[in-house]
């Protein structure tokens, strides 16, 4: 019975040894995109006020205002946060060496590279299923990645607009893509996106939905039959019930790691669940992993 570790954006800014920066959170996510230029600097100054707020009330507000065409948006955000890069210090690295990859699934809320490229320094390969392989880490990404692209010819759709199409613009299969590879397709692409979610309430996918749903369908498998499951870096959002909702019903232990201005919203989310095995622990990224570690053993 594996353990599942749930990482969220709090854990990639956390991660301290990143180039050229750790991922910036909401608020800062977004001025670093209008910096870069590209759709977020050319937004009309209300929609930029909202995303400047909060992420997602200005990503709802986009979509509106784009009429459901969020291709270059969601190729933009991809390609900024597939540039990150690990050092030897980064503590996702040391995540990996200290927990190892036979008992444990990893799952992640982020778009970014970080915990691929760090498993590949240590020489392991990444596999997105619960299926433990030989020689690599088994990472859930249920809100999809950078790296999710459709497996079509590079610039089949040309200067297309995609939109208003129901549940999705794209229904293909995904191929996950290493670092190099994402880049190249987030620059050569310009009609086309990955398979990730809308970073706003319901967390819309547009691209080969399927393909997410079934990483959340296999991580929610496997936390139902789990003992133990730990989080760090991930807000507790009531309002993402596929998350918290299905969190606060498990029979599995959930050991929460977070700062003391998290620890209001757990316990809320703690006492409206009737969560009794639910337990806060006040601590950053980097000391979670020897508290994991230890936690794992008993």
């Amino acid at each position: 019975m594996a353990t599942i570790l749930l990482l969220g954006a709090g854990a990639s800014y956390g991660s301290v040894g990143s180039t050229p920066h750790v991922p910036p959170l909401g608020n800062g996510l977004f001025t670093d995109l209008v910096k870069r230029g590209g759709i977020a600097a050319s937004l009309p100054a209300d929609i930029k006020k909202l995303f400047e707020n909060n992420f997602e009330d200005g990503m709802a507000e986009y979509y509106k205002y784009s009429d459901g065409n969020i291709m270059t948006f969601q190729r933009e955000l991809a390609h900024y946060l597939s540039n990150f890069q690990p050092t030897d210090s980064n503590v996702y690295i040391n995540l990996i060496n200290e927990l190892g990859s036979q008992r444990i699934i990893y799952s992640s809320l982020n778009y970014d590279l970080l915990f691929e490229l760090s498993a590949g320094k240590l020489g392991l390969f990444t596999s997105y299923t619960s299926e433990y392989q030989k020689g690599g880490v088994r990472l859930l990404k249920i809100h999809g990645s950078s790296n999710f692209w459709p497996d079509l010819p590079t610039g089949m759709f040309q200067n297309c607009t995609m939109s208003g199409n129901g549940m999705a613009d794209i229904q293909a299969p995904i191929k996950p893509l290493n670092q190099v590879e994402t880049l190249d397709k987030c620059i050569k692409e310009n009609s086309v996106a990955p398979a990730i979610a809308m970073f706003a309430v319901g967390k819309k996918i547009k691209i080969s939905p399927d393909y997410v749903e079934q990483q959340y369908e296999i991580w929610k498998a496997q936390i139902l039959k789990s003992s133990k499951i730990f989080v760090v870096g991930v807000r507790v959002h009531e309002v993402d019930y596929h998350i918290w909702g299905v969190l606060g019903k498990v029979k599995a232990k959930v050991v929460y790691f977070g700062f003391e201005s998290d620890r209001a919203e757990f316990e809320q989310w703690k006492k409206n669940s009737n969560k009794k095995n639910a337990y806060f622990i006040n601590s950053d990224f980097k000391n979670s992993v020897k508290t994991i570690k230890r936690m794992c053993k008993t």
